[in-house]
């Protein structure tokens, strides 16, 4: 049993890294709205571009914003 639980942690690590990893390389994705048609001028999530943050980008700006006025 012991053995699952480490091995579950440790997915989860890998998991985790992985989608940092992703956000660094990638943090622009396209926007659930506006995806199966392309960029519509008219959505407000993307502004009409067609590309949104992701979640994972929004949460480290958010806490390195955070971290930032903090330090100040």
């Amino acid at each position: 049993m012991a053995s699952a639980i480490v091995l579950l942690v440790l997915c989860l690590f890998i998991v985790t890294f992985c989608y940092i990893g992703f956000c660094l390389a990638s943090p622009w994705g396209r926007c659930a709205r506006c995806a199966p048609g392309g960029a519509n001028r008219t959505c407000r999530a993307c502004s009409g571009t067609g590309m949104r943050p992701r979640i994972g980008w929004q949460l480290w700006t958010y806490f390195r914003r955070i971290h930032r006025d903090g330090t100040r």
